[in-house]
């Protein structure tokens, strides 16, 4: 029995578009552990530039009313944003 030429053949690569199918999202960018903890760091370190900035105005200018308060809090709320921040990145890159 002779094929009939008119007819096409039918398209059976696999990434080809079904005519039903949704169209697929682009890739998110991935990031690798070691740029997200650099990440991390980074953003510690601007949170503990703007803290001690603010913390340390008052003390230079008129004197520190409790003592090491500044220090205290120069040394935990940068560490606090930067846990936020890879907590905040991780949940939003690995959520599909």
């Amino acid at each position: 029995m002779p094929e009939n030429k008119e007819k096409s053949e039918p398209n059976t690569s696999p990434n080809a578009e079904q005519p039903g199918a949704a169209p697929r999202k682009p890739k998110r960018w991935q990031p690798s552990i070691a740029l997200r903890s650099i990440l991390m760091v980074l953003v510690g370190f601007i949170a503990f530039v703007i803290v001690s900035g603010i913390v340390l105005y008052k003390p230079i200018m008129y004197g520190d009313m409790i003592e090491n308060f500044g220090i205290v809090m120069m040394l935990t709320v940068p560490v606090i944003a930067a846990v936020a921040f890879r907590v905040g990145l991780d949940s939003w890159l690995d959520s599909e």
